[in-house]
């Protein structure tokens, strides 16, 4: 019988975790199958010994790939998402683990119940390591004290990134993959938020407002290794979706998405010679002055 769910697990120098990772996807009570498929990205420390023991212990549960160097998570989920056969996917860190072990029976029953949806998600728990909490989520111990989240989420909520939804609570629709532009990824910031951005056209997301993942905040994430270039992706991304037929229709969102992202540039300190904002500054404007056209061209049409 084929398997239900797949579960990706990427991993990169997490030996402190991924046994804990691991574990908490075999815990799972399910009526189905779970395939485990492990793609580690060149670890140097002892992640690949404890990865391997899980694989001899089950091996007929768990898929090992390896990659010698460190080619980042994007490469890492696009060489996997031709091997997932299963219904449904999850993507779950090596650093991440889930809490509670009917997480994914009763999203796999709602997906199988309302083909309406290409994804659910839920609120994650949030554990902070190394001080991380004064670079991101502040003393926030939960995703949802951060942001406020709705049941049902259509693309417009996600667009602008007003709402961070956990990667470690996604289950997705296999067959809305298909969906996805390879080509407007190109590195490994937000791979989860663009992949969503694809899966949601035509569709929506569900959303469940209990603490069912933990995240591991901590100052190693990528998110952190460079604000400037972490905050210029998304830019970069929301503006090819304006070229979609679908997000054509969203752009006052895409600009407002962009506009905040501007604004957080220009609050950085990185951003300090005064050459550099100022070409931000005539940008993040750009972004208002078309964000406004677009909102009174929807209320003229709204009018009609």
């Amino acid at each position: 019988m084929p398997d239900k769910v797949t579960v990706v697990v990427v991993t990169y120098n997490h030996e402190k975790y991924v046994g804990n990772t691991i574990q908490s996807i075999l815990d799972q009570k399910t009526d189905f199958s779970v395939k485990i498929i492990v793609a580690d990205d060149g670890s140097q420390d002892g992640t690949i010994e404890i990865i391997s023991a899980f694989k001899t212990k089950y091996p007929d549960k768990i898929t090992f790939l390896q990659h010698e160097n460190n080619q980042g998570i994007l490469n890492n989920i696009l060489r996997i998402i031709p091997e997932i056969k299963s219904d449904y996917v999850a993507i779950l860190d090596g650093d991440d683990y889930w809490k509670y072990e009917y997480k994914l029976q009763k999203q796999a029953s709602f997906l199988d119940n309302d083909k309406n949806y290409n994804g659910i998600f839920h609120d994650a728990e949030i554990i902070h390591i190394d001080t991380a909490e004064s670079v991101l989520f502040g003393q926030k111990k939960y995703y949802s004290q951060s942001y406020n989240f709705k049941e049902v989420l259509y693309p417009s909520d996600i667009l602008g990134r007003q709402i961070i939804l956990p990667s470690s609570s996604a289950l997705l629709r296999v067959s809305a993959l298909q969906l996805i532009n390879t080509t407007l990824l190109n590195d490994n910031y937000s791979t989860l938020w663009k992949i969503s951005c694809f899966l949601i056209k035509h569709s929506k997301f569900y959303f469940i407002n209990e603490p069912w993942s933990v995240y591991r905040n901590h100052r190693k994430g990528i998110s952190k290794s460079n604000n400037q270039q972490f905050h210029l992706s998304h830019i970069l991304f929301l503006k090819e979706l304006l070229k979609d037929d679908f997000y054509g229709f969203y752009a006052y969102e895409i600009y407002n998405g962009m506009a905040n992202e501007y604004q957080i540039l220009l609050a950085t300190n990185e951003n300090n010679k005064q050459s550099s904002k100022k070409k931000l500054f005539k940008q993040y404007l750009n972004c208002e002055l078309r964000k406004l056209w677009y909102y009174r061209k929807r209320i003229k049409a709204n009018n009609l």
